[in-house]
């Protein structure tokens, strides 16, 4: 089971505002954006739910959805279980600072460097990136395992 209770909020970012929105109402949005209506949302689920317990996630009234539904219901809305449990873009930024100082920690600022620099790229960018790369380890003169830095 997972908790869903969120709190609707608006935060001002450098990146402009964010609206937060709760787990029962962004479940209605992505069910209205289909054009189905609650009993058709129950139904679809496996196990089956009724009417009013869709209605109940939606109005937040239930602290815990099962995580086989949430995984069902993001499959359906095409969205992550992540995205339809309203984890934030906070959450997401510090796990991703996190995964920046790994890459620190093992492999120091240059690959931090690389990292910012190949994400800035589009996808035949950070293709060319690849070959070049490849062609670089490639060459003793460059290669570490050759023995020079």
């Amino acid at each position: 089971m997972i908790n869903s209770r969120y709190t609707v909020h608006q935060n001002n970012t450098s990146e402009g505002m964010v609206i937060h929105m709760t787990m029962g109402a962004y479940i209605r949005q992505l069910r209205r954006q289909k054009d189905m209506t609650q009993e058709e949302l129950g139904q679809k689920l496996d196990p089956p739910v009724n009417r009013a317990a869709v209605n109940k996630w939606e109005s937040d009234q239930v602290t815990n959805i099962k995580r086989r539904h949430i995984e069902q219901m993001a499959k359906m809305f095409d969205v992550t279980p992540s995205e339809l449990m309203c984890f934030t873009l906070e959450e997401k930024l510090s796990g991703e600072s996190m995964t920046i100082e790994l890459v620190q920690k093992n492999f120091g600022d240059q690959a931090v460097r690389l990292l910012s620099y190949f994400t800035k790229l589009n996808s035949i960018g950070k293709e060319k990136a690849l070959e070049d790369l490849d062609d670089l380890s490639s060459l003793s003169k460059y290669n570490s395992e050759s023995g020079s830095k």
